[in-house]
């Protein structure tokens, strides 16, 4: 015990401690020319520091001085050394906290397939080994092939093939086959195209399927343009499972001019998905085959390259706009979100401060807003500006840890590390704002049928392609380095808090009554009327069949009406000659839905024979009123009655 007390007051504690601090100096500049994030003039500034302090330290606990000062310039380094630890220190837990999450980057470039094994729900299948045979339908874009032989590895089952699911879900029902096999995204899509499957059905065996995704073109980020996809898609958890993209948007950055420009487009644009034939297909429906099929398809419309991508769900934008402290956003229009967009909040017109679930639903409602999902784009080009506008700021450096960590796990893209750690640096050294110009691209409302629904009619977006011509405009003059006009102002001004508004309840059903009866309408539930409720024209007439109908206690939903009263009745021309029942359908935010029909009459277009000159004309005093045409009143009916046409929603 007396040698290791003579050997403590031989070493020198003082420097020991200077050599320690020294040390953590070294280890912590390495690691930071390793992380590769500040710019050059930042690391060389942090390193003089770094040695000034250590120089420092070296005069209060190594140089020596007259005794008398010894002790308070030793105390003095104690201080010093102590508060350059915990310095360093921090900066450790957040370079690691940055390069680990760069380095989740390259796990998570797949894409997650779910092909369900469906049953009827009462049947008695309990196991793959129960089952005879199973049916399927295939397109070019599907991996139903590689699900096929998963499912052989695990049973052997007769394999079906059908050209359409409509044939292959009757077998199912009337039990000539034992069961589906079918993507789960697609599955939803049928089962909202036909609501009495709702319980028909359960998951006897689910197949997953990772696919890896091929990075895309890589660009020069810091020194020359490049175009990224943002998708978003319409569920929460595993970003990487393929689903519908709600939100399908193009930025085209220039980092050398500080230039955006984003570019939305509909969700029910009606394109041609890459690598298919035949029809069309809503472009939210190229999300069901992986990020790949809407990217290469988007570059098909407007004709150009798309390095990258960027994939959120609804948990992503809930996070980042949290991390971030909340973001400013301009809203066009005052509205009340639904509660079909998960909260019920009134945004007034102009910026509104909001956090991320505000966020959310200001950015997925489309029901409330004039002009509906081309509305919504521009909702959400707003949320994107909110959010560059606050990540380029210094607010960002108290965020930073919460930022990173609100995007692990819900957020997908093909970015390098590299590349965003150059972004990062770019950005560090000049702090420049960004000049952000929005454009959405524009269409009409139609019926079709789609490559992923091809048995039935779908409402679908028509591009107006003077819209699609002025995108493809805008993205050469960025990339050219013009600077557009800002969609956005500079500093956001006059800042509201979005108002929390309570939900209506749901309206109580009515007791069936005893005798059939036309239920009554009451309260905010909305009505539907007509100037006159039969319509009359002649074969080869084009009668509008929004004219003379009036939507009362919609609120501002009124423009709802459009896209609900579609039918397939464009041209009345095609139309052979008898009577007709249109149906009208109206749903309002609460899911209150109420019909209302009318007649349309088409009766043979008369052509006037030419005057034979030998005749006198009649005197063309007064019309013949006591001898109507022939045709009103025949003898029997002139055409078997036609069956009711409904519209195709």
């Amino acid at each position: 015990m007396l040698q290791v007390v003579r050997l403590m007051k031989k070493i020198n504690f003082n420097k020991v401690l200077f050599a320690i601090m020294a040390l953590l100096v070294v280890l912590f500049t390495v690691f930071l020319i390793y992380a590769n994030i500040l710019p050059l003039k930042y690391l060389i500034l942090i390193i003089v520091i770094l040695l000034l302090w250590l120089a420092g330290l070296f005069f209060l606990l190594v140089f020596k001085t007259k005794k008398g000062k010894n002790k308070k310039r030793k105390i003095t380094g104690y201080v010093l050394s102590g508060l350059l630890a915990i310095i360093m220190i921090i900066a450790f837990y957040y370079i690691n906290i940055t390069l680990g999450f760069f380095k989740g980057f390259g796990n998570n470039g797949y894409k997650e397939e779910n092909y369900l094994v469906l049953v009827l729900q009462d049947s008695s299948f309990q196991s793959l080994t129960d089952l005879t045979n199973i049916g399927y339908t295939s397109n070019e874009l599907s991996n139903i092939n590689e699900a096929l032989t998963k499912l052989n590895e695990e049973a052997t089952i007769e394999n079906k093939q059908y050209d359409n699911t409509v044939t292959m879900f009757e077998d199912l029902i009337n039990q000539n086959i034992d069961s589906v096999l079918i993507e789960e995204s697609s599955m939803n899509i049928i089962y909202e195209q036909n609501e009495d499957y709702e319980g028909l059905f359960r998951t006897l065996y689910t197949i997953n399927i990772k696919t890896e995704i091929e990075i895309a073109k890589e660009a020069d980020v810091t020194n020359q343009p490049f175009v990224v996809y943002i998708s978003g898609i319409d569920s929460y958890g595993s970003i990487a499972t393929v689903s519908r993209s709600d939100v399908n948007m193009v930025g085209v950055i220039n980092p050398k001019t500080k230039q955006v420009l984003l570019l939305s487009i509909p969700r029910d644009y009606y394109v041609q998905l890459r690598g298919t034939t035949g029809y069309k297909d809503k472009l939210t429906h190229a999300g069901l085959y992986g990020i790949e099929a809407s990217v290469g398809t988007l570059e098909d419309l407007l004709a150009t390259d798309i390095n990258y991508y960027a994939r959120v769900n609804f948990s992503s934008l809930e996070k980042i706009v949290d991390a971030l402290g909340g973001v400013d956003v301009y809203s066009k229009y005052s509205f009340t979100s639904s509660k079909a967009t998960g909260g019920t909040y009134y945004f007034a017109e102009g910026y509104n401060h909001m956090n991320g679930k505000q966020a959310l639903a200001f950015s997925r409602e489309r029901k409330r807003l004039p002009g509906g999902d081309r509305a919504r784009g521009i909702n959400q080009q707003a949320v994107i500006d909110g959010i560059i506008r606050k990540a380029t700021s210094p607010a960002i450096i108290t965020g930073y840890s919460k930022i990173l960590n609100s995007l692990k796990d819900s957020f997908q893209t093909n970015m390098s590390d590299n590349d965003m750690q150059k972004l990062i640096k770019m950005q560090l050294n000049d702090m420049a704002s960004w000049n952000i110009t929005s454009y959405s691209l524009d269409g009409t409302d139609g019926n079709d049928y789609t490559y992923s629904y091809p048995t039935q009619k779908l409402y679908v977006m028509l591009p107006i392609e003077e819209t699609v011509t002025e995108a493809q405009n805008l993205i050469d003059k960025v990339i050219a380095g013009e600077m557009l006009e800002s969609s956005y102002d500079k500093e956001a001004t006059d800042i509201k808090d979005p108002v929390y508004v309570e939900p209506k309840p749901d309206p109580k059903p009515d007791p069936e009554p005893e005798e059939p009866e036309t239920p009554s309408i009451i309260g905010t539930i909305p009505t539907i009327s007509f100037d006159t409720d039969t319509i009359t024209i002649n074969q080869g007439q084009t009668y509008d069949l929004l004219t003379g109908v009036t939507v009362n206690d919609l609120e501002d939903e009124l423009l709802n009406l459009k896209p609900t009263i579609t039918t397939d009745i464009t041209d009345t021309s095609v139309l052979e000659i008898g009577n007709y029942t249109i149906t009208y359908t109206v749903t309002d935010s609460d899911g209150n839905k109420v019909t209302a029909t009318r007649n349309l009459v088409v009766l043979l277009d008369v052509v006037e024979e030419p005057e034979d000159p030998n005749v006198p004309p009649e005197t063309p005093e007064e019309p013949d009123e006591e001898n109507p045409d022939e045709t009103n009143e025949p003898d029997e009916p002139m055409v078997p009655e036609v069956p009711t046409i409904e519209p195709t929603l």
